[in-house]
């Protein structure tokens, strides 16, 4: 249970848990978890709870089943820096006089889990935090386990060195930062793994180092493999290419019979900045282009991502 609720304070973006008396089992679970996943969360020992209490600098809140109600809680008060304290079976008198509220979350018996669950998702006004730094992360998705691995994925200075050894010129990395600004502006604004956006906009376009035509996208896709990196990076190079090409049209074109239609997230955030890094009147100019070319659905893909975005261009 304690484990519980150390994995529902991180999960919730709070970026500690003091214990009375320090289990290094849990401890080292919790921070392992932290490393994994990301989050800066610590476990610490603090055997004088009640100082801990008084001296807190901050809103002192108990979690109890006698306390106040949480929604009348949330509508009088304001909380900054919080201190939440959590007891398992009977909690001392103590804590209901020094701390600065005592809140029921429901007035029934249940979980201390629960209660933290929930009190934090009203306090984060129904939104999870973001975690950063984990070695892995896990993205949302309908149908599929989507885990991302970083250990495969380049950084930023690693995507800049290994595009300019292919040869990038100025002009085309000129493109590719004006693309990563965009990349990011959509990543921060509809979610995706922010690594993955991150190189999948700088070496996007690492295939023109190869070849300028239809098929740099997998010239791109094949350097990247060559490297060991991460194949959703490699999709996302493969599949930036107008508004996606379908595997009907690929075989127009003679591409590698396949689909390269964006699909995840990172995919389409990574091709519709391509298409509108330049504004309004280039991504015009982008589906002008690539209707008189004849890839008609294509630049109604383009015009959709834009919708999906809720972008007005």
């Amino acid at each position: 249970m304690t484990t519980h609720v150390g994995l529902t304070s991180r999960a919730f973006g709070l970026d500690r848990m003091y214990m009375p008396k320090l289990d290094r089992d849990i401890k080292e679970s919790l921070e392992d978890v932290a490393d994994r996943f990301g989050g800066d969360f610590r476990v610490e020992e603090e055997e004088d709870w009640k100082h801990l209490i008084e001296r807190w600098e901050g809103d002192t809140i108990h979690l109890t089943m006698y306390g106040e109600d949480i929604n009348r809680f949330f509508e009088k008060n304001e909380i900054k820096n919080p201190l939440i304290i959590v007891g398992s079976k009977k909690v001392p008198r103590k804590v209901y006089d020094i701390a600065d509220h005592n809140v029921a979350v429901g007035a029934q018996p249940h979980s201390e889990v629960a209660s933290l669950a929930v009190f934090l998702d009203r306090y984060n006004n129904r939104s999870i935090t973001k975690l950063k730094g984990g070695e892995i992360s896990i993205l949302p998705s309908k149908s599929e386990k989507r885990v991302i691995d970083h250990s495969n994925i380049p950084t930023a200075e690693e995507c800049y060195r290994f595009a300019r050894e292919k040869g990038m010129d100025d002009d085309l990395m000129k493109h590719t930062m004006a693309v990563l600004d965009r990349a990011l502006h959509l990543q921060e604004s509809n979610g995706g793994d922010l690594r993955l956006v991150i190189a999948g906009a700088l070496l996007h376009d690492v295939g023109r180092t190869v070849t300028h035509g239809v098929d740099h996208g997998v010239e791109g896709a094949h350097l990247i493999k060559e490297q060991g990196w991460s194949e959703e990076l490699a999709k996302i190079v493969e599949r930036h290419i107008g508004g996606g090409i379908t595997r009907e049209e690929a075989e127009e074109v003679d591409l590698p019979l396949r689909n390269y239609v964006p699909e995840t997230l990172e995919e389409k955030i990574v091709c519709h900045a391509d298409n509108t890094a330049g504004g309004k009147e280039r991504f015009e100019q982008q589906i002008e282009r690539t209707e008189e070319q004849g890839y008609h659905k294509s630049a109604k893909r383009m015009r959709k991502f834009a919708e999906e975005f809720s972008e007005d261009l």
